[in-house]
C-alpha cells in the first residue's frame, strides 16, 4: 500500500457506522479550535498553553500511527508519508514533503517538508496578530507523535518558519532526539506532562519562602527605624544587621573609608576596607557602584554591597561579607534598608550639623558686628556648647588662590570647607566658632592651656593647613593668624589682621601670622595708615616715584627677589624671567635705592616696607 492510496474511511470506519468497535472520529471548525487555544493562553499563560497544544497533537499523531503501523506498507518510507497525508485528510494543513530519509532498523531519519495553509498559524494571526516565535504547536505534536510511534523511538518535530510569523508557507524538520542534541533541548520541556497539583505545591512553597523573606526583612525594617527614632549611630545599624543576618557588615563613606562596622574586630574591619579601597578604581578614573550587587574583592573577599544616596548623591556603602555565588533577593532587601537607615542617620546628622553650624556662624558675626553685649555672647555660647574660657581668643581667616566661577560655587565650597573644620575642631575637642565674612572661612578659637609657647600654635595651623589642602587638592589653601586678645569685643580687630596677614600671604609663604609682621603690624593695629604709608614711602620713594607709571614692575621684582631669599634662578623661574633679564633689574634697583639690597639689615627693611604696601593695597602681587 502507498500512502497516496490511503483515505480516512479504511483508518475510521465509524465515519459510516456508530459501531463501538471502532475507533471515533469527530470534526471540529477551525474557528472552535482558534477559541480553545485563545482561552487557554488567556488562562494558564502561553508556556504553558504551548505544552498543552503540542501534548494534544502529539496524542493526535500517536492515534493515527498506530493505526497506520498495522497496514502493509510498501516499504519504510511510504509508512511514514502516510501521516502526511493523514494530516492533510484531517485538514490540519496541506503537507508537502522535501527530504525523506528513514532507517527503521537503525532507528533514523530526517524528514523535513513544508506546511501550507495552516490553520493553526491563519486562527493565530486572526486573534493575536503576527508572533516572533512558530505557532503551528498541534502541528508540530501531531508529526512528533505519529513519527516517535512508527519509529517506535522519540522523533521531535520543529518549526523552523512560520506563517504566523509573517512568511510565506511553514517549514519543519524532523529528527531523532538524538539526531537533535542540545539544539532541542528548550522544546523537550513542552512534551512533558506537568502535574497542576505539583505546580500549585511549588507555587505554596515559593510563596511561603516569600513571605518567611518578607517577615524577615520587615522585622529588621523595625528595628533600624527604632534605632533611627532613639537617633542611635552608625554602629547600631551595623549591629542589627549582623545579629539578623550573621554576617559581618560594614558601613564605608563614598572613599571607602570605615565608619561602623560589626561582626569582626577593629584590625579585620580596617584590612578589609583597606583591601576594597585598594582595588577600586582611581579618582581620575571613577568607577561608582551605583546599584545593589556582588563585588568581588579578592578571591578571599567578597561582598554584597549597596550605595547609600543622599540628594541623589551617592555619599557611601552599606555592605556584609557574603560567601555565596549568588544574592538572594531577602539579602538584597536587607541591605537595601539598612541603606536607607543610614541614610536617614545620615540626613539627621547633616541638618543638625548645618542648624549648629549656622548658629554658631550667626554667633560669630553679631560678635564681629559688636550687635550683642558680652552677657549675651556668653549666653548664646553655652546654647552652642562653645566653652568659655578665660585663657584669651585668636582668629583664623582661610583663603584660597583659585577662585570659583560663580557665587552658587564659592557658597558650596565654604559650606563644605565648614563641614570639615567642624569634623576637624570636634574630634581634637579643641574650642572654635565657624563664620563666614567677606568670603572667607574664618575660626573663632580659644587658647588653649597645653600651647604653652608660639610652636604649640604654630603646630596647630600647620595641621590644620595640611588637613584641609589634603581634602582640596585643586586649591592652594592660605591662612591668616591673628595676634591673641584677652577680651572678646576685640574680636573685630583681630578679624582685620587675619585679612592683613592674607594678603600678604603669596605663593610658597601659606600661613601668616600676623605676630611675624613686626613694625607692619605694630603700625596696623594701632590703625596709623599714615604711618605705614610713611615708612613705605621714607625706606622706597624714590622707586614708588619711578615705578608707579610703569606698573610697579621694578617694586615687585624687589618683592619676589627678596621673598624668594635672594635667589637669582629662582626669582627668575618664578616670574618667568630670564636670569640676565632679572640682573639687569637688580643692578637698576640698587641705582634707584641707592642701597645694597643684599645686606641683611637693608633686606629686613625694605621687606618690611613692601608688606606695608600690600597691606594698604598700593601693591598687588
Amino acid at each position: 500500500m502507498k500512502a497516496l492510496d490511503l483515505n480516512l474511511r479504511e483508518l475510521y470506519p465509524s465515519l459510516e457506522s456508530y459501531g463501538s468497535d471502532y475507533e471515533r472520529v469527530i470534526t471540529v471548525p477551525t474557528s472552535a479550535l482558534g477559541t480553545l487555544r485563545r482561552e487557554l493562553m488567556e488562562t494558564i499563560g502561553a508556556e504553558r498553553a504551548k505544552g498543552f497544544l503540542l501534548r494534544y497533537g502529539w496524542h493526535c499523531g500517536v492515534s493515527d500511527g498506530s493505526m497506520a503501523k498495522q497496514k502493509a506498507w510498501e516499504n519504510d518510507e511510504e509508512m511514514i508519508l502516510a501521516g502526511t497525508r493523514l494530516h492533510t485528510l484531517h485538514g490540519y494543513v496541506e503537507v508537502i514533503p522535501m527530504i525523506t530519509e528513514v532507517d527503521l532498523k537503525k532507528g533514523l531519519i530526517h524528514f523535513e517538508g513544508h506546511w501550507k495553509n495552516s490553520y493553526e498559524a491563519r486562527e493565530h494571526l486572526k486573534l493575536f496578530g503576527p508572533s516572533d516565535q512558530p505557532v503551528c504547536h498541534t502541528l508540530a505534536g501531531y508529526a512528533s507523535g505519529f513519527l516517535s510511534l512508527v519509529m517506535g523511538k522519540k522523533v521531535i518535530a520543529k518549526e523552523v518558519q512560520c506563517e504566523g510569523m509573517g512568511h510565506d508557507h511553514c517549514h519543519w524538520v524532523c529528527k531523532t532526539e538524538e539526531e537533535w542534541d542540545a539544539e532541542i533541548e528548550k522544546e523537550i520541556k513542552y512534551y512533558e506532562i506537568n502535574n497542576i497539583i505539583d505546580e500549585l505545591d511549588q507555587t505554596y512553597q515559593d510563596l511561603k519562602y516569600e513571605r518567611d523573606n518578607l517577615s524577615k526583612a520587615y522585622h529588621v525594617h523595625q528595628k533600624l527605624m527604632t534605632e533611627i527614632l532613639r537617633e542611635n549611630d552608625l554602629e547600631s545599624i551595623a549591629n542589627v544587621i549582623y545579629q539578623h543576618t550573621g554576617r559581618s557588615f560594614l558601613i564605608e563613606d563614598s572613599s571607602f573609608h570605615l565608619l561602623a562596622f560589626s561582626g569582626m574586630s577593629p584590625e579585620e574591619a580596617y584590612t578589609y576596607s583597606e583591601q576594597l579601597k585598594q582595588s577600586r578604581p582611581s579618582k581620575r578614573h571613577p568607577n561608582p557602584i551605583t546599584t545593589t550587587r556582588l563585588l568581588e574583592v579578592s578571591s578571599e573577599h567578597r561582598r554584597a554591597i549597596t550605595p547609600i544616596y543622599l540628594r541623589k548623591k551617592i555619599i557611601g556603602y552599606c555592605s556584609f561579607l557574603h560567601s555565596d555565588s549568588t544574592l538572594t533577593e531577602v539579602d538584597r532587601l536587607i541591605l537595601e534598608q539598612a541603606s536607607m537607615a543610614s541614610s536617614l542617620y545620615l540626613l539627621n546628622e547633616r541638618t543638625r550639623l548645618q542648624a549648629e553650624l549656622r548658629m554658631r556662624g550667626s554667633l560669630l558675626e553679631d560678635i564681629l558686628s559688636k550687635r550683642i553685649t558680652k552677657a549675651e555672647i556668653m549666653k548664646r555660647a553655652h546654647h552652642i556648647d562653645f566653652q568659655w574660657r578665660d585663657t584669651g581668643f585668636f582668629m583664623l581667616a582661610f583663603n584660597r588662590v583659585i577662585s570659583h566661577r560663580t557665587i552658587k560655587e564659592e557658597l558650596e565650597f565654604n559650606d563644605q570647607l565648614i563641614n570639615d573644620l567642624s569634623d576637624f575642631f570636634y574630634s581634637r575637642d579643641l574650642n572654635a566658632i565657624i563664620g563666614q565674612k567677606s568670603g572667607h572661612v574664618i575660626i573663632l578659637m580659644t587658647e588653649e592651656e597645653k600651647w604653652t609657647d608660639q610652636r604649640g600654635k604654630e603646630e596647630l595651623c600647620s595641621t590644620l593647613l595640611h588637613y584641609c589642602s589634603k581634602k582640596y587638592k585643586d586649591y592652594q589653601l592660605k591662612l591668616g593668624v591673628s595676634s591673641s586678645t584677652d577680651s572678646i569685643e576685640d574680636a573685630s580687630n583681630l578679624y582685620e589682621e587675619t585679612q592683613a596677614c592674607l594678603n600678604i600671604a603669596v605663593h610658597n609663604q601659606d600661613i601668616v601670622f600676623f605676630d611675624s609682621l613686626g613694625i607692619v603690624g605694630i603700625l596696623f593695629q594701632t590703625r596709623n595708615q599714615e604711618g605705614l604709608q610713611k615708612f613705605a614711602y621714607k625706606t622706597l620713594g624714590s622707586l614708588l616715584q619711578e615705578d608707579k607709571a610703569k606698573n610697579m614692575e621694578l617694586t615687585k621684582t624687589l618683592y619676589h627677589y627678596l621673598h624668594n631669599g635672594c635667589n637669582v634662578k629662582k626669582t627668575a623661574h618664578v616670574m618667568n624671567f630670564s636670569v640676565t633679564g632679572l640682573r639687569y633689574r637688580l643692578q637698576r634697583l640698587t641705582e634707584i635705592l641707592k642701597m645694597e639690597i643684599n645686606e641683611p639689615s637693608v633686606m629686613h627693611q625694605i621687606y618690611l616696607a613692601l608688606q606695608s604696601l600690600i597691606v594698604l593695597g598700593e601693591l598687588e602681587i
